[in-house]
């Protein structure tokens, strides 16, 4: 499911007064609402099934949607995801993930990126690690470095 940037640009620039009610015109659009409207109660599923809110869970990561507080709740879906038996398209897909997060500069859910990465170590994540290992950016050399030491045996 293609994530159109003007999804999430109108995600961004919703203006509604709670973050929760902040992010529901922009999340609407891409298809990823239903995660968080009801939170808490089905985050759990997203680590014991492989269904709809799984998948909604990987298009959030993957949409990297920002709001107030959005990276503590991609950091509760990152450790659902990291406890959960991942089909290989999701695992592909969140590696991707993974590596974007070494591009961006790290937040409260960095860490959580990093032992995700550690579940789905890849010939492909090991060869784009040390890709951006030698980027001109020291901030990307250098989360590229602590993502590696987790992705170790």
């Amino acid at each position: 499911m293609p994530i159109d940037p003007q999804d999430i640009l109108r995600l961004e620039q919703a203006d509604v007064s709670t973050y929760r009610h902040r992010y529901v015109p922009g999340a609407v659009h891409v298809g990823i609402y239903r995660i968080f409207a009801i939170w808490p109660d089905k985050l759990e599923e997203i680590a014991e099934q492989d269904g709809e809110w799984r998948e909604n869970a990987v298009v959030f990561l993957e949409a990297n949607p920002r709001y107030f507080r959005s990276g503590y709740d991609k950091a509760q879906l990152l450790r659902r995801l990291k406890r959960a038996d991942l089909s290989s398209d999701h695992k592909r897909r969140l590696r991707r993930v993974v590596l974007a997060a070494v591009e961006r500069s790290g937040g409260v859910e960095f860490r959580q990126y990093c032992h995700l990465a550690a579940r789905l170590t890849s010939i492909d994540l090991s060869a784009g690690l040390l890709r951006l290992a030698n980027s001109d950016d020291h901030g990307v050399r250098r989360r590229a470095r602590w993502m590696s030491e987790h992705c170790l045996p």
